[in-house]
């Protein structure tokens, strides 16, 4: 008879067997992971779990550092030179073309940037790769719909408006009031080192994070006023922590802190003023700068040829970079502060004074000009035969040969002195970068330098402002300030006051005696009279203006054999109690009485047409 087999478990009695050792130890192992796993599990969830949770959201959080906004730097009359201007500006998020750098062209593409520049850009390790990186600035409306448009197929690609440095005035004030660039690596390395601050705690908590008061991405002063009051310009960051996609993309913000806003700039610098030189300018290689002698500040300070600073925001275009430090003119270079010349014929004046303080002149002392000197073998010529020239038509009518006299008199030692003491060989300590102190020779000098004495003929060229004599255009209108003032010379500055954003003067600039010449009243009369016949009866005539008496020098410098000249003009008015103080270089010009003049004399007019400004500093 059939009958159903007997079952145990499930299991049929002829299929059950005994289990063998070796599946014991498998069944051992398997029990013994399934605890370490449990244990695990209660270690992430039960004892650490509200850290890791802690350290999950972390990954969601970021903290974003917000730049300041830059201060404003405004001239006398509260005219703005530089501000910050909203913009539409494209930018790549690092971090994403970082992970996929095989993106890197196609966006480039898309962006009309070079792929190679994008790269340099967001593999820079200075910079945060989680902040949005800006490449392009000032965009079209139209473009930058587009780009918003097919912003699925570009997540690493931002579109947003944005404050970017702005310069009105483009390259009237470019050499003056400087630009602002990426900060580099040295740069940032500096900085850095200046300040950081903590964000402030909130409900308890420990501080979001510590911000350092520079970053990679930031733009920084590289010029002028922009780099020497970079720390009163930049203003202290703030930042906010936000949450983002896996992406990077920003879902909400959770924290912020404003960022404080630069300092503002008051300057000395009349923005009319400054148009009028630049015009004046145009079309020549020179610079213009006038100051106040009753105070030492700069109301315009102009080299040609310029460059617009804007160019330079966030980041000048390679090409473009290429251009301005190709060109034979240089027109990076200002003129005012950064080129030395042999001053020519204009360092007469100096030379008058000296030889009345040491005795060597008089204001009776005389001479027949035959058309030159003749020193050993050598004739020294003058520029014509002026036949009898005493003291005051010495200067009047730039006599050469009157001066090779003098000079010989005087030695080169003495001519050096009297140089230093109107801070010829020295920087004027104005407040801008990469000022040049030129050279005021002597004979330990040329012994030093090449190896050999000083030379008879080399004084002779150095009594008129020729040889081894270089000065800045900057240092000869401070050293005419000697003479305006009879001695007393002022630094010369462009800040005359810098103003928190809460109002707090926290500068004010005050006239600063850098330089006391002694000399006897009498003889500063003589130098003055003279300087003023320049103007009413000899070389510098068309520099005549109605109703202010003017006093001034003729200069044309040679540089270069064959007879080149750079045109030189310094003067101040009216010739008592002066309001003003000039100097005008046009390089390769020929004689200052046919370029520098005119210039200065135009000039000069447009100076006496405004309404006088008071010294003191206005409050904005």
């Amino acid at each position: 008879m059939l009958t159903r087999p007997k079952r145990y478990l499930g299991i049929r009695s002829e299929d059950r067997r005994t289990i063998q050792p070796r599946e014991y130890g498998l069944l051992v192992i398997t029990g013994l992971a399934l605890l370490v796993l449990i244990a695990r599990l209660w270690y992430l969830q039960v004892l650490h779990g509200e850290e890791l949770t802690a350290r999950a959201e972390l990954v969601r959080t970021r903290l974003i550092r917000i730049p300041p906004p830059r201060g404003l730097i405004v001239d006398r009359q509260g005219r703005t030179l530089a501000t910050n201007r909203a913009q539409i500006v494209i930018s790549v998020l690092p971090d994403q073309l970082r992970r996929n750098p095989r993106r890197i062209p196609l966006v480039a593409d898309r962006l009309k940037i070079s792929p190679d520049e994008l790269r340099v850009l967001v593999m820079n390790p200075r910079i945060n790769p989680y902040v949005p990186l800006v490449v392009r600035k000032g965009v079209a409306y139209a473009e930058a719909v587009d780009l918003l448009e097919s912003q699925y197929n570009l997540p690493e690609v931002e579109v947003s408006l944005q404050a970017m440095r702005w310069y009105p005035y483009g390259k009237l004030f470019a050499h003056v009031v400087g630009y602002v660039g990426q900060i580099s690596e040295e740069e940032l390395k500096a900085y850095q080192a200046m300040a950081s601050r903590e964000w402030p705690e909130t409900d308890g908590e420990s501080p979001l994070a510590i911000r350092s008061l520079y970053d990679g991405t930031d733009l920084v002063g590289k010029g002028g006023l922009e780099r020497e009051y970079e720390r009163y310009l930049h203003g202290m960051p703030g930042g906010e922590q936000v949450e983002v996609t896996p992406l990077g993309k920003r879902v909400r913000t959770l924290q912020q802190l404003e960022p404080v806003p630069g300092a503002r700039l008051v300057l000395s610098l009349d923005a009319k003023l400054q148009q009028r030189a630049y015009e004046l300018l145009q079309g020549h290689v020179g610079a213009l700068v006038a100051l106040d002698p009753r105070t030492g500040e700069v109301l315009a300070c102009v080299s040609q040829p310029a460059f617009d600073p804007n160019l330079f925001v966030p980041r000048i275009p390679a090409s473009i970079w290429r251009s301005l430090l190709n060109d034979p003119r240089a027109p990076l270079n200002n003129r005012a502060i950064q080129s030395a010349y042999a001053p020519g014929s204009i360092f007469k004046p100096f030379v008058a004074l000296a030889g009345l303080e040491t005795g060597v002149l008089t204001t009776h002392s005389s001479i027949v000009c035959p058309g030159g000197y003749q020193s050993g073998r050598r004739f020294f010529r003058c520029w014509r035969r002026h036949g009898y020239v005493e003291f005051y038509n010495s200067i009047a009518l730039s006599c050469d040969t009157f001066y090779y006299i003098a000079a010989q008199k005087l030695g080169p030692e003495r001519l050096a002195h009297w140089s230093r003491v109107f801070g010829l060989g020295a920087l004027t300590g104005i407040d801008l970068p990469h000022e040049r102190k030129g050279l005021v020779p002597d004979p330990e000098w040329k012994r030093q330098t090449f190896k050999q004495p000083w030379f008879g003929g080399e004084t002779l060229s150095y009594g008129i402002g020729q040889g081894y004599l270089l000065t800045t255009p900057l240092q000869m209108a401070v050293a005419t300030m000697g003479i305006a003032n009879r001695g007393v010379i002022y630094r010369p500055h462009l800040v005359r006051q810098i103003i928190a954003p809460d109002g707090r003067v926290l500068y004010t600039a005050k006239p600063e005696v850098i330089h006391r010449v002694q000399a006897a009243p009498a003889h500063w009369d003589a130098v003055i009279e003279g300087m003023v016949r320049v103007v009413e009866r000899g070389t510098a005539r068309r520099a005549q203006i109605a109703g202010v008496q003017v006093a001034g020098k003729t200069g044309s410098a040679e540089f270069r054999k064959g007879g080149k000249t750079h045109s030189w003009f310094i003067a101040f008015a009216p010739a008592e109690n002066p309001r003003v103080v000039l100097c005008v270089i046009a390089e390769e010009a020929g004689h200052g009485s046919e370029v520098a003049v005119p210039i200065a004399a135009e000039w000069l007019k447009t100076f006496f047409q405004q309404p006088e400004t008071s010294s003191a500093t206005p409050a904005f």
